[in-house]
């Protein structure tokens, strides 16, 4: 049987990527374009691994890895977040010195924050991070180890 990923970006192009290599590689994939409707969609579609997006419309990444396991039939359900976020705020850090004004401390506060109340809660970290931009190979190699081919 084909094993079902749930994709969940806003951004249509990553959306249309990951789906193509996927499909190539033998899986089904399924996508959802905000938190939202992603997380709608977990309850019908039931994959067997989701791909999700830290920054969306909606509901953000976070707060649907949240939903996800604080929900007894979604929980072990493994998650792949997808994240510019991490080499963005060490990109910010390493440039903090250089100007007077920090326009993007209140975000990177925001999400150390949010995964300190994560890791609080006793919630899991998700399975995998993967940095954008996404390296197919890697993205796939990734699927394979959570769910097998």
């Amino acid at each position: 049987m084909t094993k079902k990923v749930l994709i969940i970006d806003d951004d249509k192009n990553t959306v249309r990527f990951i789906s193509v290599a996927l499909e190539e590689n033998g899986y089904d994939a399924v996508s959802a374009f905000d938190g939202k409707e992603g997380f709608d969609k977990v309850g019908v579609e039931k994959p067997d691994l989701i791909i999700l997006d830290v920054m969306m419309p909606k509901r953000t990444g976070f707060v649907v890895f949240k939903q996800l396991r604080r929900n007894d039939e979604f929980k072990e359900i493994p998650v792949i977040m997808l994240t510019g976020v991490a080499s963005c705020l060490n990109d910010l850090d390493s440039k903090k010195d250089d100007t007077f004004e920090g326009p993007y401390d209140s975000l990177r506060e925001k999400l150390r924050t949010t995964i300190q109340q994560m890791r609080e809660e006793g919630l899991v970290k998700p399975d995998m991070y993967v940095d954008k931009p996404i390296d197919p190979d890697e993205l796939i190699a990734k699927v394979n180890e959570l769910i097998g081919a």
